[in-house]
């Protein structure tokens, strides 16, 4: 059940009917670079009385590097219930997500997001056959057969792709700003449009603090930026 980090009162209908249900019901606390550790807390614990069983750190953009997410979910982990997880998500868009997700789990993290091929938004998710191949190196049992899962994701997910996922200058103005992944695709369109560059949106956005669900903004952005720069 996600909400933006500062918005986990939201969940509580949906959390607490999962739980009701017996589900693993989990609390997904989005953009979490855009407030301190101990606002991060205070909204987990909400997500935690509400019934959820897993608390997740959400680095959303991108954003985060590997002392922020010890900070925050260290204090996660020392403050939350024994019983309680605590997991990350992360995205490639500063090429920190296998080191961010290392970081979560020395803090205490037991549950970590990726994707096959990284595959996600954005400049995709931790790619999850380079993090099995860090785990591995690092001795670290997962019972994933990285040959196998190479394979997966050069074979059948890389050609499902409309477009390489990769770090390009405005996946990594994602990072750089702090704004939502999912933005990508809309900046590129408003882009070809418009004629300003997906990455000055971008950073206007990261500027202005944009969180997800305001995707509406971005073409207005655009329009009024091609009209103050005269391409319109």
């Amino acid at each position: 059940v996600a909400t933006h980090c500062t918005e986990a009162d939201v969940s509580e209908q949906h959390i607490g009917m999962s739980a009701k249900m017996g589900m693993d019901t989990v609390g997904f606390l989005m953009m979490a670079h855009m407030v301190s550790a101990e606002k991060i807390l205070e909204q987990a614990k909400l997500m935690e009385s509400y019934g959820a069983n897993c608390i997740y750190c959400t680095d959303s953009a991108g954003y985060m590097l590997p002392d922020e997410v010890t900070e925050k979910l260290g204090l996660l982990r020392a403050e939350l219930k024994p019983e309680t997880e605590i997991g990350f998500h992360g995205h490639h868009n500063m090429a920190m997500g296998i080191a961010n997700s290392l970081a979560a789990i020395e803090a205490g993290a037991s549950r970590i997001d990726g994707s096959v091929a990284g595959l996600g938004a954005g400049a995709g998710n931790t790619p999850l056959e380079v993090f099995v191949a860090v785990l591995d190196r690092m001795g670290v049992e997962t019972g994933v057969d990285l040959y196998k899962i190479s394979d997966v994701a050069e074979d059948l997910v890389v050609p499902l792709m409309d477009q390489p996922i990769r770090i390009d200058r405005d996946a990594l103005t994602l990072g750089y700003a702090g704004v939502y992944s999912s933005f990508l695709l809309f900046a590129k369109r408003a882009e070809a449009k418009y004629g300003v560059q997906a990455r000055d949106i971008l950073a206007e956005l990261g500027r202005r603090g944009t969180v997800g669900g305001q995707e509406d903004m971005i073409e207005d952005l655009a329009l009024t930026m091609a009209k103050e720069k005269g391409l319109i």
